[in-house]
């Protein structure tokens, strides 16, 4: 499964309802090729996490790259600032328990070039070995990102470490942190949403 995530930035003075519409063009022109689409407005108290999220699934890269010139150009307008863009691919490792999803959390990361690779490579272990920097997660309800995840003395102990610059080896120049409503599970998708 190749995966695309999108983070759009609106401009400054981008009209309130651009989000919206943004999002509905890009629903439209991804759900006729992509797996799997979820474009939905981020929700307040992100880093750097845009405006609106954008999670394709493919079957493979070359899925990808066949539809990539299609819907990328609605991301070609005046009232888009900036993307953060990644693919990768991706196979999803399950939380314990089961729930209904209703919110979608991404990460991702730029780790400083100049870092020892043996630091990276701490840094990958103790963060489950994020071979490519994108962290996902889905959550029962958002408290469950905003309160016990983000506040459980691991995180503030091992994690947040390497993104703080006021302690520790800090070794990430750049984080995207976003999150959207969900309804319903987006990381791991068993059959198309859509007839190709």
């Amino acid at each position: 499964m190749f995966k695309v995530t999108k983070l759009v930035h609106l401009a400054a003075d981008a009209d309130v309802t651009a989000g919206a519409a943004l999002a509905g063009r890009l629903h439209e022109v991804a759900a006729p090729s992509a797996r799997r689409v979820l474009v939905e407005p981020a929700l307040p108290g992100g880093i750097n996490g845009g405006d609106v999220i954008a999670h394709l699934h493919f079957d493979d890269e070359s899925h990808w790259r066949a539809v990539e010139p299609d819907i990328t150009a609605p991301l070609c307008a005046p009232e888009i600032r900036h993307i953060d863009s990644v693919g990768y691919t991706g196979a999803p490792t399950p939380g314990p328990g089961r729930f209904e999803p209703t919110a979608y959390r991404t990460l991702f990361v730029s780790v400083d070039d100049s870092v020892d690779p043996a630091v990276v490579e701490r840094f990958e272990s103790e963060t489950r070995t994020m071979p490519t920097h994108v962290w996902e997660q889905e959550y029962a309800n958002l408290d469950g990102l905003l309160g016990p995840y983000m506040t459980h003395p691991y995180h503030w102990a091992h994690i947040d470490r390497w993104f703080d610059p006021e302690r520790g080896p800090r070794i990430v120049t750049r984080l995207c942190h976003s999150f959207c409503a969900i309804d319903g599970p987006t990381i791991t998708v068993a059959a198309p949403a859509t007839p190709r």
